[in-house]
């Protein structure tokens, strides 16, 4: 092929033919699904699969949530005990933090309810956290509980009653 008029040899370069007499010509586009390599699958919202991976994603961890807050409903004692002796041993201070729970509220709950810290923590317990409060409450004599939500933290917190 010459080169047109203007055109030296050196700055010239001829066009690339899309097709040749044995096939496409130019740059190896097989990696790339078209209609020249073979069928283009169409984009998927999603799959059944993604899905119930993501709902058993999201019911492990509230299983491990559940699993964390349980000792609020079981050893008691053993969960506050060593927490209230520290508290006496520094002289009693006001809103003493006792127990501290660090979870992380997934967007939607297994049972498609969109839950802040608070109601997500009562998700968890089964109950509201206010009823776990009193009922803690209830095996402590001259002791206040009380609860505070920064973030993702649940804290508990005891003073003098």
């Amino acid at each position: 092929m010459t080169p047109p008029p203007g055109y030296t040899d050196l700055t010239w370069i001829p066009p690339y033919p899309s097709r040749g007499p044995t096939g496409s010509m130019g740059p190896d586009m097989s990696l790339f699904p078209s209609a020249d390599t073979g069928l283009v699958e169409p984009p998927h919202i999603a799959t059944l699969d993604e899905l119930m991976a993501s709902h058993a994603a999201v019911l492990i961890k509230e299983s491990e949530d559940k699993q964390i807050l349980s000792v609020l409903k079981t050893n008691l004692r053993d969960t506050f005990r060593p927490s209230l002796f520290q508290w006496a041993a520094v002289g009693f201070p006001d809103i003493y933090i006792v127990q501290t729970f660090t979870l992380v509220v997934p967007p939607i709950c297994s049972d498609g309810v969109k839950r802040d810290m608070f109601e997500y923590v009562g998700y968890c317990l089964g109950m509201g956290l206010g009823d776990m409060i009193a009922e803690i409450q209830t095996k402590v004599v001259g002791i206040q509980f009380s609860h505070s939500i920064m973030g993702n933290t649940l804290r508990l917190h005891v003073s003098k009653a």
